[in-house]
């Protein structure tokens, strides 16, 4: 009878322990995930500053820095604004509202990328994005919608004579996201329904419509923001990376490869100057060690008082 009584109350003290360290367990581990993340980023600026750049024709095998515009045929054309480049990042978001709680939430996110040359007049060396860190500027953002707060920003290095339309932006979204075009479809539906009754079937198809469109707002009556971001061809760039042998030359002057090498990791791609990356990166390790200690610490804390108990 004792042993019997001692396994129930030691199987339901088990059983809420666990259940009470769930939570701040997992805190801890997202804390020690960004901490650890600063302290990354903290040692890619150490690299980067100790790493001087040097002309493409007097590179060494290891980490480099080289500094130089980027060419080759093998060009991508952003979707958005249609410019010229070996990469780009699109991502589309849109206004939510739910209760409280109210923000821009990503519906479609797209990238590619193609290898390229960095030539600094000295010579050049052919770069493999793949496993690059890009670190660029926005080269075009706008808002639509009720909920839009800035006007559309289109960098004017592009040389673009206007920003992409709104219109244009809806037909990018149509494509990227799926759910636009049924939403779209929905709409004329109802719509056409709406045409052809009259009374109170016809207001209840309005009102069907409205709420379909508040749920749905890339449908041209909600808020979205689209973002565009490009390694632009005949723009000048850094990259940090590791210089290896190119194991396929075209040439004499086509004898190194950049990429991310397999002891050093480091791989960035830069459209920032030297300072700003720094003044960045500082920043980030900053926030993200001071963030993720806290974070570790108030977690720990609440672990070690269920530990001890009332």
């Amino acid at each position: 009878m004792w042993q019997t009584h001692t396994y129930q109350v030691h199987f339901s003290f088990g059983t809420s322990s666990r259940h009470s360290y769930l939570l701040p367990l997992a805190g801890f581990g997202v804390g020690l995930g960004v901490f650890a993340n600063g302290f990354w980023n903290y040692r890619k600026l150490r690299l980067l500053r100790d790493t001087p750049r040097i002309a493409v024709r007097a590179v060494p095998m290891g980490l480099v820095h080289l500094h130089g515009k980027v060419t080759g045929s093998n060009r991508l054309t952003s979707p958005v604004t249609g410019t010229p480049c070996y990469y780009y990042h699109v991502h589309l978001q849109h206004w939510e509202e739910h209760g409280k709680n109210r923000g821009w939430n990503a519906v479609n996110t797209e990238s590619a990328q193609r290898t390229f040359y960095v030539d600094d007049g000295t010579g050049k060396a052919l770069v493999n994005p793949q496993g690059a860190e890009y670190d660029l500027p926005c080269t075009y953002q706008a808002e639509f919608g009720p909920h839009a707060k800035v006007g559309p920003f289109l960098d004017p290095s592009l040389g673009l004579a206007a920003a992409p339309s709104e219109e244009q932006v809806r037909a990018y979204a149509a494509k990227a996201d799926p759910a636009f075009t049924m939403a779209e479809k929905v709409i004329a539906q109802l719509d056409a329904k709406s045409a052809s009754t009259s009374g109170l079937t016809q207001k209840l198809l309005e009102r069907e419509k409205r709420v379909f469109e508040a749920q749905n707002p890339l449908t041209g009556h909600g808020s979205y923001r689209i973002t565009e971001r490009c390694l632009v061809a005949e723009h000048e760039y850094d990259v940090f990376g590791t210089c290896a042998p190119n194991p396929q030359p075209q040439g004499d002057d086509d004898r190194n490869l950049i990429l991310k090498g397999r002891n050093e990791t480091t791989f960035v791609i830069s459209g920032f100057s030297e300072l700003r990356l720094e003044k960045v990166l500082r920043r980030r390790a900053l926030t993200r060690i001071v963030l993720g200690g806290f974070v570790m610490v108030i977690t720990a804390g609440i672990m070690i008082s269920e530990l001890l108990g009332p």
